[in-house]
C-alpha cells in the first residue's frame, strides 16, 4: 500500500490503462507447476494417501468437475487429496486431474512470467464454477450464486437476455439452497465508473457467438437493457483493433470464446490468442501507462498444492494463475507474500482512479501493488511470436480392459492454422490390439475439428501400446498418438455405483456388485478399501477367488454433506490392471429436502461444459471390461 500512496499522493502514478484479462479452467499447477523459483509442484496427493507425479497433460483434454461441490470436496479441508475422487478427473486411470503443461507448451505464458510478475497465492474468488467466478470480476461477489445454467450451447446466453427458462443454484451462508432465474441488479464496478466519470469497455462475444455466456454484465439487468449495454459492451473482436489505435478506456475487461482454454479448446490456440491481444498493447500508444492482469476463472478440477485461505463462506477457491504485465510491473518478481483474488484486481482499479468501492470483496481483498516499481526505469515491450501448435494429443491412456472385449477413446484433431488440413490416412503400428478410424478423407477447416476413435481389444493379459499415425497436409505431418492399455481378466458387474435416490445426511444406503475373475487360474487378492468419507464397503471376497468365480461387494453410503458426493472402492490384486477401481457416486440432501434423483448417466448439471457438447461421450461411462 506504501508504493501507491505514494504514487498517488505526489501525483507520479504512471497507470492509466488497466486491462482484467480473464481466460477459463486452469489451475497454478496445472499451467505454472514447473515454473522455477515459485510454489509449484510436480507430484500430488490422491485420495489413498499416495502421492504420484503430475503427468504431461496435452492440448487438447476433456472437461473435469470445477463445480462448487467438486471444488469443496478436493480441497478437503485443506488437504488438498481428492482431486481424483471428482467427476471425470480419473478415467480408466488417466489421472487427468493431475496432469500439467509445461514451458515447452506454453512458452510465451512462461516468457510473460520471467520478464514480468507471476503470482503463486493468486485464488479464485469462490469455490463454484466459471458464472460466480466472473460475477466477482465485476461486482467483488456473486450475490449467493454459486451454479451456472443448465443450458450448454455455444453462443447461448446465461443471462437477461435467454430465450429459454433458466435457472441457477443459489445458496445462502446457511448453505441454504434454491433456484433463481440469473438475471440480477446489484452495483457493479461498472456503475462506479460511470458516477466516478471513469471510461471503461468490457469486451466479449456478442449474441450467439461461441462464449457469449460469459459477456456477465449480461447478467446485471439494469446494465442489459440500459445505455452501457449499446457504449461500453462490445465484441471481443474490436479489442486488438482499439489497442493498437490507442482507443483503450480506463478500465477494459477481455474475455473470448473458443480462445479460452476452457478444456476441451485448445491451451496452445488460445495462449496464441492472448500474445495477440498483448501484442496489440505493446506496439499501440499506451504501453507505458498500461497494466494487464491476465487470470483464469477457477481451477478447472485440475490439481492444485495450495489450501486457499477461507475469506467467507463462499471462498476463497483454489489458486489460479495469475500474470501481471505492465511497464511498471517489478521485471521477474514472483508474487509471493500476497494473497491475490479477483476483489484484487477491483481494488486496484478503484485505487488507481479513484473509484468509490462497492462495499463487496474489494474492500476486503489486498490490492496488488506490492508487484509494481513506479520508480524503475519501464521495462520494454516484449512482443511475442505465437508458436506452433499440435493438432493432436500425443496419447491416449485406456487403463485395464477385459480380455476380448472393447473400448474406444476419442481423440480430437483440432485445426489451429489459418489454412484448411486434408487428413489421407491413419495407420497403427503394430497392428492387433488397437485400431483406429475417423477423419480419413476429412477436410478440416481452420479452427475445425474431427474426431479420431482408437479401439482398444486385448487378447492377452499385461500391458500393450500401439502408434497410430496420422497422415495429413500439414507441414508436421505425420502427427502421432501413443495409445495404451492393459489386458485384464477381472470383470466388475458395474464400475460405477450411482446412488440414484437422494439420502438424508447420516442415513445410510447400501447397494451390491460383483467381482468375477474370468482367468482360468486364481486371482488373488490383497485389498479392498475404500476411499471417500461418505462410503464405505464391505465383502465376502477371499484372498484367493478360484478362476470363474466371483465375489459380492457392498458399499454403503452416508452423506455427511449437502450436494453431489464422490468416493470410490480400491482392489488390489495379482491382475495387471490392479488396483481395480469402482466409482461411487450419491446425493445428500436434509431431512424434508425434496429427493433428487441422479441421471442414469451421471450427468453434472452444474458444470459448464459450453465448449464441449460431446463430453458424455467419453470413456467414463458404463463399460463391458
Amino acid at each position: 500500500m506504501l508504493l501507491s500512496t505514494f504514487a498517488f499522493g505526489q501525483g507520479t502514478n504512471p497507470i492509466k490503462h488497466i486491462v482484467f484479462i480473464v481466460k477459463e479452467n486452469r489451475s497454478y499447477d496445472n499451467y505454472f507447476g514447473t515454473y522455477k523459483g515459485a510454489d509449484g509442484a510436480t507430484t500430488g496427493l490422491i485420495s489413498t494417501g499416495q502421492r504420484i507425479a503430475l503427468g504431461h497433460m496435452g492440448d487438447t483434454v476433456r472437461t473435469i468437475g470445477h463445480d462448487w461441490y467438486s471444488a469443496l470436496e478436493v480441497i478437503d479441508g485443506g488437504k488438498m487429496d481428492l482431486f481424483d475422487l471428482n467427476y471425470e478427473a480419473n478415467v480408466n486411470g488417466d489421472y487427468l486431474a493431475y496432469t500439467q503443461l509445461s514451458e515447452r507448451d506454453i512458452p510465451n505464458y512462461f516468457a510473460y512470467a520471467k520478464n514480468f510478475v507471476i503470482s503463486d497465492r493468486t485464488f479464485s474468488s469462490q469455490h463454484g464454477p466459471s458464472l460466480p467466478n466472473h460475477l466477482y470480476t465485476i461486482a467483488g461477489s456473486a450475490y449467493g450464486d454459486v451454479g451456472v445454467p443448465t443450458v450448454a450451447t455455444p453462443g447461448a446466453s446465461w443471462g437477461c437476455d435467454s430465450t429459454v427458462n433458466l435457472s441457477v443454484e443459489m445458496m445462502d451462508t446457511s448453505g441454504n439452497v434454491s433456484y433463481q432465474f440469473p438475471c440480477w441488479d446489484f452495483l457493479t464496478l461498472g456503475d462506479q465508473m460511470d458516477g466516478a466519470g471513469v471510461s471503461w469497455k468490457y469486451y466479449a462475444p456478442s449474441y450467439g457467438n461461441r462464449g457469449y455466456m460469459y459477456s456477465v454484465y449480461n447478467n446485471v439487468n439494469h446494465i442489459r437493457y440500459g445505455a452501457d449495454w449499446t457504449t461500453k459492451v462490445v465484441p471481443d473482436t474490436q479489442f486488438i483493433a482499439d489497442a493498437l489505435a490507442g482507443n483503450l478506456p480506463a478500465v477494459s475487461w477481455l474475455v473470448t470464446g473458443l480462445a479460452n482454454e476452457h478444456p476441451p479448446n485448445s491451451t496452445c490456440f488460445g495462449e496464441n490468442w492472448t500474445v495477440q491481444q498483448i501484442n496489440a498493447i505493446m506496439q499501440g500508444p499506451d504501453w507505458n501507462s498500461t497494466a494487464i492482469f491476465l487470470t483464469w476463472d477457477d481451477f478447472g478440477g485440475f490439481y492444485d498444492h495450495v489450501p486457499p485461505p477461507q475469506v467467507d463462506f463462499y471462498g476463497l477457491g483454489p489458486r489460479v494463475p495469475m500474470l501481471i504485465i505492465s511497464p511498471w510491473a517489478k521485471r521477474g518478481y514472483v508474487a509471493h507474500d500476497v494473497v491475490y483474488e479477483f476483489g484484487s484486481v477491483l481494488k486496484t482499479m478503484e485505487e488507481v482512479f479513484h473509484i468509490p468501492p462497492m462495499g463487496t470483496r474489494d474492500v476486503t481483498a489486498n490490492d496488488m501493488f506490492d508487484s509494481f516499481d513506479f520508480h524503475q526505469v519501464p521495462l520494454p515491450p516484449l512482443v511475442l511470436k505465437p508458436h506452433t501448435c499440435p493438432l493432436v494429443n500425443s496419447s491416449t491412456h485406456f487403463g485395464g480392459q477385459l480380455l476380448n472385449t472393447a473400448l474406444s477413446n476419442k481423440v480430437s484433431l483440432f485445426n489451429s492454422r489459418a489454412y484448411s488440413i486434408k487428413v489421407t490416412n491413419i495407420q497403427v503400428s503394430p497392428l492387433g490390439a488397437f485400431t483406429a478410424s475417423g477423419c480419413e478423407g476429412s477436410i478440416i477447416s481452420p479452427q475445425a475439428s474431427c474426431t479420431i476413435s482408437v479401439k482398444f481389444s486385448p487378447t492377452s493379459l499385461g500391458p500393450a501400446s500401439a502408434v497410430v499415425s496420422v497422415s495429413d497436409s500439414d507441414p508436421t505431418s505425420p502427427q502421432t498418438i501413443v495409445a495404451s492399455g492393459i489386458g485384464s481378466t477381472v470383470r466388475m458387474s458395474n464400475w460405477r455405483v450411482n446412488f440414484q435416490q437422494s439420502q438424508v445426511i447420516g442415513t445410510t444406503a447400501t447397494q451390491t456388485f460383483e467381482m468375477i475373475n474370468t482367468d482360468t487360474k486364481p486371482l488373488n487378492i490383497t485389498s479392498i478399501s475404500s476411499v471417500g468419507s461418505d462410503f464405505g464397503q464391505t465383502n465376502n471376497c477371499p484372498t484367493s477367488l478360484a478362476a470363474s468365480a466371483s465375489c459380492t461387494i457392498t458399499v454403503s453410503f452416508t452423506p455427511t454433506a449437502v450436494g453431489p458426493r464422490w468416493g470410490q472402492i480400491n482392489v488390489t490384486d495379482s491382475d495387471p490392471s490392479s488396483p481395480q477401481q469402482v466409482r461411487t457416486v450419491g446425493t445428500g440432501i436434509n431431512a424434508g429436502q425434496i429427493p433428487m434423483i441422479m441421471p442414469a448417466t451421471e450427468q453434472p448439471t452444474h458444470i459448464d461444459e459450453e465448449d464441449d457438447p460431446d463430453y458424455l461421450e467419453h470413456a467414463d461411462k458404463p463399460q463391458t471390461r
